[in-house]
């Protein structure tokens, strides 16, 4: 199961075999982590579009339920045999109306998922829709201020657009009663590595560019990473414990200052 819910978007923590992925892997751990420590006992949370499952279940650990939502069947059924508990489950929706009644939510999550989002502005409003006055809705995306340059279409074939902070604060801004913009961070060494990742996804660009991309299988993408990763040395195998231990969760943080040269957006909006 955990190939077939590769293709590239969704992070398996069974499937890191490089400090690249490793990397990846902690960014993502790090923001369920940080979440964890504002949410309440009492709260109904929706995880939505929830990637593989595993920040979902770190939620539960800390709510009163949870409920990830996803576009895709095999996705739930997938997570929902891996990581479901009395107080967390995993359900299928349509990508347009969301399966609760309006003010319903406590607290909506939605990590790396706007960019994949037709209308994002009717998205939003859905969101809105759901939470209940004074709800908080927590939303992460790319940072398109350290990715992309002026102009150039996102290079990962899944993103619809990707944001500049004052974009994506104007957008929560539409439906919210208020909005914080923060950023997240990482060690020198880590944005480092981080926009080496980046300039080789530049590549990809230019096959998207010559208007070949769509024309080539979404698997390719993947296997295209696998080899460039090869070819600079980082040879697929066991995460080490020096891996580990060089990369903690904790080099990770939220930023409040100079969000502009952040790794991701990080978006607080109270309804």
């Amino acid at each position: 199961m955990a190939t077939e819910l590769r293709p590239g978007e969704r992070l398996i923590p069974e499937d890191i075999h490089t400090a690249e992925d490793y990397i990846q892997l902690m960014r993502h751990y790090f923001v369920y982590d940080w979440l964890n420590k504002q949410i309440r006992r009492d709260d109904r949370i929706i995880d939505l579009g929830f990637g593989e499952g595993y920040g979902t279940r770190m939620l539960s650990e800390h709510c009163r339920e949870v409920t990830g939502v996803d576009v895709i069947q095999k996705v739930v059924d997938y997570a929902n045999e891996k990581y479901s508990t009395a107080n967390c489950k995993y359900i299928i929706y349509d990508g347009k109306s969301l399966p609760f009644e309006t003010n319903f939510l406590d607290v909506a999550v939605v990590f790396q998922v706007i960019e994949h989002i037709d209308d994002d502005n009717l998205f939003v409003a859905e969101l809105q829709r759901v939470l209940k006055q004074g709800g908080k809705l927590f939303m992460t995306t790319p940072n398109r201020a350290t990715r992309l340059k002026p102009g150039q279409k996102p290079f990962n074939r899944f993103h619809k657009r990707e944001y500049y902070a004052r974009e994506l604060k104007e957008l929560l801004k539409k439906h919210f009663a208020q909005v914080d913009m923060f950023g997240i961070s990482a060690t020198e060494e880590i944005h480092e590595i981080e926009f080496k990742r980046i300039k080789r996804g530049g590549l990809m660009s230019v096959a998207l560019n010559m208007g070949l991309r769509k024309l080539l299988p979404e698997s390719l993408d993947y296997r295209l990473s696998r080899f460039l990763q090869r070819r600079r040395g980082q040879k697929k195998g066991s995460v080490t414990e020096d891996i580990k231990q060089k990369y903690p969760m904790s080099d990770f943080r939220v930023e409040t200052s100079e969000v502009d040269k952040s790794l991701d957006l990080f978006g607080l909006a109270v309804k």
